[in-house]
């Protein structure tokens, strides 16, 4: 311990074989390493480069070697050579560009190999293949753009390989052939625009694959087909516009998938097949409408989130077979209304997310099949009334939001107003749920309207009969009346506001008529813009 310690170099930290150097006043590699260290640690140097000789006299004991954050820029041929009993070696934020082919040439011990957050650029074919007991390649942060086709050849042991965070544009076919033992593969946040049919297919026992933030703008519909293993998979903030029927069969062990971030505009039945997914994570799509069945294989999943997308319908048996879903959420989405029954046979829902939509009318069999609902979010919607026969349904809900919708406070509210009073415990936001019309009751709490409110509102609040026509008409017959028997003055202002009256009546039909055209005429064209819109999408 003594004899360590008295050899101990400068800047360096030593406890038994174990050395550890830091600060960048280090220019130059230690000279005074005992011979029997077997860690060796460099953090934060100012060493430039790295030869063999540096090695000399504990190359044959040395077990690990790592450089983090230092300023080394190159690594000669053969540094080491005689480092053979090697399992662990690093390079980690610091300026290197390349590596010799034969730098790794001795170490058939190495297990973990660590080339992260550098400035590799390139790497030169058959550089890793004497490494025949690798088990963790780490070359993420880097500048790569490209791979050799060969690059990961004979690395048989292989479990966990890092490419994130590179430049990567493409792929080929054999670049993961033979890593039959992989069990994580990163990919994400590169520029990849398309991944390779059968680039997978040697991976049979991954379980991790992350491919998420890249380009990718389409799958090869086979591309899983031979990763029965998968676990987790990650393809948000990509491009992909349309996913291969039957793209997720073959994947029961999948418990996990993101696919948020993209550009889906629909999804097709028979899309994802049998699994073990507990998650489905879609926001931030362009889906339009959900079809029939296109989750029915899902029988395990508990929340689905289907948010910030552009659907409009839902088809009737969109949900079916989710039979274990406690969470949906469909918020900031293009409904106008929502069919009754669609969450019906999903007994462990538990919360319905539909805010942030333009929702005009709750129909009154919306909860049909539902056991209980823990919370039903309908705030920010079109809503001008809740039906009565609803309102006796939410009996089964315990919390509800119901703000930010343009509530109209006539006699119509009377059974929303009661149901307020008598279930506030319910209502989230309680004091947020406002009249927004009429005008004499906008921003009143609604749960506290008197019935002289509505009264007192529907009195000063113009309808649709309004009075001042009667007036109008009224006026124009006692005026009639008058000329049948009054003088000459009466009788030709009576006379001019006939004309008057006449002339709006006839420009006001006119007007409907010119309106009535352009409407009919506007219909067929969105019915026209409808059918082209259908020829030329994604199927």
């Amino acid at each position: 311990m003594n004899a360590v310690a008295s050899t101990c170099p400068e800047n360096c930290k030593c406890t038994l074989n174990k050395i550890f150097c830091q600060g960048f006043s280090i220019k130059e590699f230690p000279q005074s390493i005992p011979p029997n260290t077997s860690t060796l640690l460099f953090s934060s140097t100012n060493i430039q480069s790295l030869k063999p000789a540096d090695f000399e006299t504990f190359a044959e004991t040395l077990t690990m070697f790592a450089v983090k954050d230092s300023n080394i820029a190159k690594v000669e041929p053969h540094t080491f050579n005689q480092t053979h009993n090697l399992f662990a070696l690093g390079f980690s934020g610091t300026m290197l560009t390349s590596l010799p082919k034969d730098l790794f040439q001795n170490l058939q011990a190495l297990s973990t190999l660590t080339l992260s957050k550098n400035k590799i650029e390139d790497l030169q074919p058959s550089l890793f293949t004497p490494l025949v007991v690798l088990k963790i390649l780490d070359l993420s942060r880097n500048l790569l753009t490209s791979l050799p086709e060969d690059a990961f050849q004979r690395l048989e042991k292989l479990e966990q390989l890092m490419l994130q965070r590179n430049s990567i544009r493409k792929l080929s076919s054999s670049t993961f052939r033979g890593l039959n033992n992989l069990r994580s593969l990163f990919l994400q946040q590169n520029n990849l625009t398309d991944i390779p049919a059968g680039i997978f297919d040697d991976l049979v026992n991954l379980e991790i694959l992350h491919l998420q933030d890249n380009k990718i703008t389409q799958l090869p519909s086979n591309l899983f087909s031979n990763l029965p293993k998968l676990n987790k998979l990650f393809l948000s903030n990509n491009q992909l516009s349309l996913l291969p029927s039957a793209i997720f069969f073959n994947l029961p062990n999948l418990t996990h998938i993101t696919l948020y971030e993209n550009q889906l505009s629909r999804l097709m039945p028979g899309t994802f097949g049998p699994m073990a997914l507990q998650e489905l994570w879609l926001y931030d799509n362009m889906l339009t409408h959900l079809e029939e069945n296109v989750f029915s294989n899902l029988t395990e999943i508990r929340l689905l989130v289907l948010s910030r997308n552009r659907i409009q319908h839902i088809s009737p048996g969109a949900f079916n077979g989710l039979m274990n879903l406690e969470e949906i959420s469909l918020h900031t989405n293009r409904f106008i209304s929502i069919e009754a029954g669609i969450f019906k046979d999903l007994p462990k829902l538990a919360n319905i997310s539909i805010e942030n939509n333009q929702i005009l009318h709750i129909p009154i069999k919306l909860l049909d099949g539902v056991s209980r609902l823990n919370l039903l979010e309908l705030q920010n919607n079109s809503l001008p009334n809740l039906p009565k026969e609803f309102l006796n349904s939410l009996s089964k809900v315990d919390n509800i939001i119901l703000s930010q919708n343009p509530w109209r406070c006539d006699h119509g509210i009377v059974p929303f107003r009661d149901w307020l009073g008598q279930y506030p415990e319910k209502v989230k936001n309680l004091t947020s749920v406002t009249c927004d019309t009429p005008p004499s009751l906008n921003g009143r709490n609604i749960g506290e309207l008197k019935e002289d409110d509505i009264n007192h509102s529907l009195h000063t609040f113009p309808t649709k009969s309004s009075s001042a026509p009667a007036s109008d008409s009224t006026t124009v017959s006692e005026e009639i009346e008058d000329t049948s028997g009054g003088g000459s003055v009466g009788q030709g202002l009576s006379k001019d506001k006939i004309i008057i009256i006449v002339a709006i009546v006839c420009t006001a039909v006119i007007v409907s008529l010119i309106a009535c055209v352009l409407w009919r005429r506007n219909k067929r064209g969105s019915q026209d813009l409808d059918r082209r819109r259908k020829t030329n999408s994604v199927i």
